[in-house]
């Protein structure tokens, strides 16, 4: 009897311990990242040794032994099939929402396998995150950089399919036979027109679609025979598309088609990553210079800022002293010596920006800059820079616009931003007629932080009918050492946004800030809000100002450390239409026409070539 009971009890226990790591299994014993140590959040860094011309792999080969992320969990039972999931939880559409495909999510690095059958008790397997998860052949291309005539080629052909109802349809058609996003059925049917050849040195170009930064999650997905039948093809195989030609995120299907045969796991251990951009991670920048204005420049070379500053007496007295043929009719220009306005330090902690001296007999107003050669898509862009002081101590300005900038990766079709029918879509960045012509597709995407001296306010005319107190919607900037931090979207004229409207308007942050934003008339295409920051904030070793890209925000801010910012301005997807396509980074020391930040200061004609070097310093630009 007693042997019974003993027996009975262990029985008991071990069906205890059995519900017990089945329950641990499902809820605990998923472990991601086994080779990375404790803790509920592994923080590592981006390896962007190759990442130009290979993409990015988190981890890398130097990250780790084999250059994967280990996992392991205990299956409930065998004769089960099990997937995993990653996405970027940072910057994302909600998993059920329309845009959800946009988000960046992955699983097995070849995305032929899908799920995988359950042999031992203890599952172990291994991926890593990479550029194109999905395996889009959208990103495809030469190895090397594409000529632009194939690019053109290319984007007219697409562009003709667009346009003809009848072969748009049946691409979208073909898109669904071959299982691949309509967008890609479009690249391969203009690529057949260019007589280009398909299957010659065609890779997969993951730097184009490179992994975001921020905190990754990982899911399991555990199922048996009856709940693989339910699990539909497009989500076994993320890069084929369902039965309308459209991707489709998994982390948003499994959270709409709950069942008893699929048990879905995310792991509360998470993934941390940031790119961290050096000085060997930048080329030199070239300006596009704008005539839009003529310079009719005073023919004086001295320094603004320095030991013997330009006066406001002298600017006054400039005004008149030189005739029409004395005054140097010219435009703002670029180096024509590449590399002597950009140079890294010794020791490769820092880039200088050098805006040249003139001399006698070469006047110049010369810009500089730099521009990251890895693109991104959304983030917190954060540069630690030195801008040279902007203002002497009679608040005279320099003449030059600092900015620290995004700009859009590449113009070919793989970039461009999604597409917009309402009111036929986007004017493009270079149409400025009194009747552009919009289109529904574009690759043109920028977000500014621009510095400047310039009033906090707008010309008077755009308050007149909102306000009737002139007194207060004016100021003579000339009178204080406060500069403008301008934030600026393009967002090419897009009406899609509820909220969009030209002239002024304010956009609510938070319930104590708000931002007022100008766009100057209905077809122009950027929006603009203006902050004030002391000149003195220039005097300071350097400085960190962000843009926080977000896809439905954007969130400007400047501070003396990453701890420490203040946010400056503010746009949501009401007001503006916010870019999902890859952007690099630029810091620029441009020197632009007065006209473009009315009403005017200081004359850009009436500020003397400088004498010296003008110098900035950029030491840091991190992406998290």
């Amino acid at each position: 009897m007693k042997k019974r009971v003993l027996l009975i009890v262990i029985l008991l226990l071990l069906a205890l311990v059995a519900a017990f790591l089945i329950h641990q299994s499902v809820n605990c014993h998923f472990r991601p990242m086994t080779n990375f140590g404790c803790g509920r959040t592994v923080s590592l860094d981006m390896d962007l040794e190759n990442a130009v011309t290979d993409g990015i792999y988190i981890p890398s080969a130097r990250q780790t032994d084999d250059g994967l992320f280990h996992f392991r969990f205990i299956a409930p039972k065998k004769g089960m099939y099990y997937k995993i999931y990653y996405q970027d939880e940072s910057y994302k559409f909600p998993d059920t929402s329309a845009l959800a495909a946009e988000n960046f999510y992955g699983s097995w690095e070849d995305v032929t396998i899908g799920f995988k059958p359950i042999e031992h008790w203890v599952v172990r397997d291994a991926l890593r995150i990479v550029g194109n998860p999905r395996d889009e052949r959208l990103y495809y291309g030469s190895p090397a950089t594409e000529e632009w005539g194939m690019k053109t080629r290319i984007e007219a052909n697409i562009q003709d399919i667009r346009n003809d109802k009848q072969w748009y349809e049946s691409v979208v058609q073909k898109a669904i036979d071959n299982h691949i996003s309509i967008e890609d059925q479009l690249l391969i049917d203009a690529m057949w027109m260019s007589g280009e050849n398909l299957n010659k040195d065609v890779v997969n170009n993951r730097w184009k679609r490179n992994p975001r930064a921020g905190k990754y999650v990982f899911m399991l997905v555990l199922c048996d025979e009856e709940g693989l039948a339910e699990i539909p093809d497009y989500i076994q195989h993320i890069g084929h598309s369902d039965e309308n030609g459209h991707l489709v995120n998994p982390f948003g299907w499994f959270e709409t088609h709950p069942s008893k045969h699929i048990k879905v796991i995310k792991s509360g251990r998470m993934l941390k990553t940031r790119a961290v951009l050096d000085a060997t991670m930048f080329e030199q920048f070239f300006s596009h210079i704008s005539q839009q204005y003529t310079l009719r420049n005073i023919p004086v070379i001295k320094d603004v800022v320095g030991e013997d500053p330009y006066t406001r007496a002298e600017y006054e007295a400039n005004k008149t002293r030189f005739d029409s043929t004395q005054l140097m009719m010219d435009y703002p220009v670029v180096s024509d010596k590449p590399g002597t306005t950009v140079k890294v330090a010794p020791d490769g902690s820092y880039i200088t920006l050098i805006n040249p001296a003139s001399t006698e007999g070469n006047l110049r107003k010369e810009s500089t800059g730099i521009r990251s050669t890895i693109g991104f898509t959304y983030g917190k862009f954060r540069g630690k820079i030195k801008f040279p002081v902007m203002l002497n101590d009679e608040n005279l300005w320099n003449g030059l616009t600092y900015a620290f900038w995004l700009i859009y990766s590449d113009a070919a079709v793989w970039n461009q931003r999604r597409p917009v029918y309402k009111d036929g879509g986007y004017i493009p960045k270079w149409d400025d007629s009194e009747q552009p012509q919009r289109t529904p597709y574009h690759p043109y995407s920028e977000i500014d932080i621009e510095i400047v001296k310039a009033s906090k306010f707008w010309p008077w005319e755009y308050y007149r009918w909102s306000r009737g107190d002139r007194e207060n919607c004016e100021e003579d900037a000339t009178l204080n050492n406060d500069v403008m931090f301008c934030c600026t979207n393009w967002d090419l004229a897009c009406t899609e946004p509820p909220k969009f409207k030209g002239g002024l308007d304010t956009i609510p942050y938070d319930k104590k800030h708000s931002y007022e934003v100008m766009r100057w008339y209905p077809t122009y295409k950027a929006l603009t809000s203006r902050t004030p920051m002391p000149n003195a904030d220039f005097k300071a070793d350097w400085y960190y100002y962000e843009i926080e890209w977000r896809p439905t925000e954007i969130i400007w801010r400047l501070g003396p450390d990453p701890d420490h910012m203040e946010v400056m301005g503010y746009i949501d997807e009401q007001h503006s239409s916010i870019p999902n396509n890859q952007m690099k980074c630029i810091v620029t020391q441009e020197y632009h026409y007065s006209e473009w930040w009315p009403p005017i200061v200081w004359e850009q004609g009436l500020i003397p070539y400088n004498k010296t070097d003008i110098e900035g310093r950029v030491y840091e630009i991190v992406i998290e």
